[in-house]
């Protein structure tokens, strides 16, 4: 078996570039989309894309923890190592095909409107047979997953500005997107099989991946049910314009959200190689350090997000999407919540087998959202369900504080964080006495962007200094 295991800089760097072109290239596409396809025919899309992530769930069924967990334990030996990723990728094969039958089934005998859509994200459905980013990232191996989707999502930009051009492409873009993120699960497949040998394994190998598979999936399942499901409820409750709007403020939150979900994402199997060698006090010094991090970028991401949302969204994706400004400002505050949850999911709770903990809070989540959404959205429409969605994360976040409360010490926590809160604030501050100076225009924004981001990190910069005893 070749390759060593990257260093941790190097494995954030991978990942970061890798997570953040999920969004960027979605990102530098937006404005466009919105204009040329609007927000009707992009709602649409929207929520046929959120019924075929179900069926990608199924596919799924947990893989991308237990899988990660697996190989992250089993490195370093390498016959044990070719067994689980063999008997693991066999089990996912058999429950994705499966998956992908189901998808097609109900395509053809329950879809009336929009069934050219509802096929083409059949691709999106049948990338999930070819899904192993698992075993790159317990391997810890992010370059490879990096670079390869770097390459796919260049073109798969390219093509949308090429191709896409009225509301009449939209087979086109989804067509694009699908096919984008099914090159990109394939091209993983010939790396993987020349680093873990093909190998004989047996029954036992095989069914030791139930349970895990099967706990790991009710959270999957569950955390879908307040991520996806509230989408599929605007559009059967409400306007598929609705959906637009609810999704287009996702991806604005969702950028910074995703930088945080790096952390976990990258400590994730460390924080399980240090469990199982029972290193805890250099687990607990991880903790704090993300905890920090994750403070540093999600406060300057929430109040930066305080300040420019109502006149940004106008400028970024048109006026009729101005109510996305408003939204926006309500969800901001989850991107240090979930931030923060991510930390004691991945490198506490799962590492330490935590499964039944970790399933009940998500199924808490998943009811109260699912609660609030359904009996709000008749009442506020896209207010109802991001209410439900706020609610269901703050609760998941106590939750799981009181879970790892004999563990983490979070007095500490909240007393090395909160003076981001504080350089947050005056920053937001400065920024809106800005906006009564400057011309609402892209410059104007851009000034008070630029000098908002000094502010806070002349601030940071400062409190990093006088507690580099974190950093030790």
């Amino acid at each position: 078996m070749s390759g060593a295991r990257r260093s941790l800089a190097k494995n954030f760097l991978y990942q970061f570039i890798y997570q953040g072109l999920i969004f960027i290239i979605p990102l530098i596409v937006s404005p466009y989309l919105t204009r040329v396809i609007g927000k009707m025919g992009l709602g649409i899309y929207t929520y046929i894309n959120s019924i075929a992530y179900y069926f990608i769930i199924l596919a799924n069924l947990g893989i991308s923890r237990h899988g990660q967990r697996i190989i992250s334990q089993k490195y370093g030996k390498e016959e044990e190592l070719r067994k689980a990723f063999w008997s693991l990728l066999f089990l996912h094969f058999l429950i994705s095909l499966l998956s992908a039958a189901l998808y097609f089934i109900f395509v053809f005998t329950c879809v009336k409107d929009n069934k050219d859509i509802y096929i083409i994200e059949g691709i999106y459905v049948a990338s999930a047979i070819f899904d192993i980013t698992w075993f790159f990232w317990g391997m810890e191996n992010f370059k490879s997953v990096a670079i390869k989707n770097t390459v796919i999502k260049i073109m798969e930009c390219i093509l949308i500005f090429s191709c896409v051009h009225s509301s009449t492409d939209l087979w086109k873009y989804a067509l694009i997107s699908a096919l984008s993120i099914f090159l990109g699960q394939v091209a993983m497949i010939p790396q993987a099989c020349s680093i873990a040998r093909p190998v004989r394994f047996s029954r036992t190998d095989l069914f030791q991946h139930m349970k895990p598979l099967l706990m790991f999936s009710i959270s999957v399942i569950a955390v879908s049910m307040y991520t996806i499901f509230d989408k599929v409820l605007l559009g059967f409750m409400m306007t598929k314009d609705n959906v637009a709007l609810y999704e287009y403020s996702n991806k604005i939150i969702n950028i910074p959200k995703v930088v945080l979900s790096v952390i976990g994402t990258v400590m994730f199997p460390k924080a399980c190689k240090m469990a199982e060698l029972k290193e805890f006090e250099k687990q607990k010094k991880y903790i704090y350090l993300s905890f920090i991090i994750t403070s540093f970028l999600g406060m300057a991401s929430i109040f930066g997000l305080f300040a420019i949302a109502d006149e940004f969204v106008i400028i970024y994706y048109g006026n009729q999407f101005a109510e996305c400004g408003e939204i926006i400002k309500i969800f901001a505050p989850l991107i240090f919540i979930i931030g923060a949850g991510d930390i004691i999911r991945t490198q506490y709770l799962i590492p330490n087998k935590m499964d039944k903990e970790f399933n009940m809070c998500i199924l808490m989540n998943a009811i109260i959202n699912i609660v609030l959404s359904m009996s709000l959205i008749p009442l506020w429409g896209i207010y109802g369900a991001v209410i439900g969605t706020i609610s269901a994360e703050i609760f998941g976040f106590i939750y799981q504080i009181k879970l790892s409360k004999t563990y983490i010490m979070y007095g500490e926590i909240v007393k090395s964080c909160f003076p981001f809160l504080i350089i947050g604030g005056i920053m937001y501050m400065i920024m809106k006495l800005l906006s009564e100076i400057v011309q609402k225009s892209v410059i104007g924004m851009m000034i008070k962007i630029f000098i908002g981001a000094l502010v806070y990190l002349v601030g940071a910069f400062i409190w990093f200094l006088k507690n580099r005893r974190y950093f030790s």
